[in-house]
């Protein structure tokens, strides 16, 4: 079984589609695709009983992060994933509030009850750098639908292209946009 913390609409279903015997969407409120309504800081889940625990872009937004990787240690089968993805660099966003970015050595301290943690960036410091460059573009333009489309179809791009080309150059990972982990109860 497969947990998604925090994965309300289900964004990440297709990717499992066929891998997992059951996806279940925890989620601290009621919406579309969510089947557990709970906290998860003390989720409703038996103890030992998740394969894999999928928490995307979520820990950010909780006040208590410790407790929530404390949950998800607990109801991870002993030898089950978790698959965590957390912001570095990362404006501002979304709610219920905005608490946290991460480094790799702040992942591993958190995880420190994990068998096994494997933190690595999204993309190097000069890809991570064209990425926020291009989300600060896309916030400063909100005054405009019409600007946002236009940076959407034409800075935005190449912009992107310069950072996939630049990344290839030099990685570098002392500026990282959001960090990938895998950790193993």
């Amino acid at each position: 079984m497969l947990l998604d913390v925090g994965g309300r609409g289900r964004p990440y279903a297709p990717l499992f589609e066929g891998r997992v015997a059951h996806h279940c969407v925890l989620d601290i409120e009621i919406a579309e695709g969510v089947d557990v309504v709970g906290d998860a800081r003390q989720m409703p889940i038996a103890s030992g009983s998740i394969d894999v625990v999928l928490c995307t872009q979520v820990l950010e937004h909780i006040r208590e992060p410790v407790a929530v990787v404390a949950e998800i240690w607990r109801i991870l089968k002993p030898g089950g994933t978790l698959l965590l993805t957390v912001p570095g660099i990362f404006p501002q966003h979304g709610s219920p509030g905005d608490y946290w970015r991460y480094m790799p050595e702040g992942l591993t301290c958190l995880l420190q009850n994990f068998k096994r943690v494997n933190v690595r960036p999204e993309a190097g410091t000069l890809a991570s750098f064209f990425l926020v460059f291009n989300m600060y573009l896309f916030m400063l333009s909100a005054w405009s639908s019409l600007f946002q489309g236009l940076l959407s179809w034409t800075v935005c791009p190449i912009s992107n292209l310069l950072g996939l080309l630049v990344g290839k150059i030099h990685r570098g990972n002392q500026f990282a946009s959001n960090y990938f982990v895998v950790a193993v109860r």
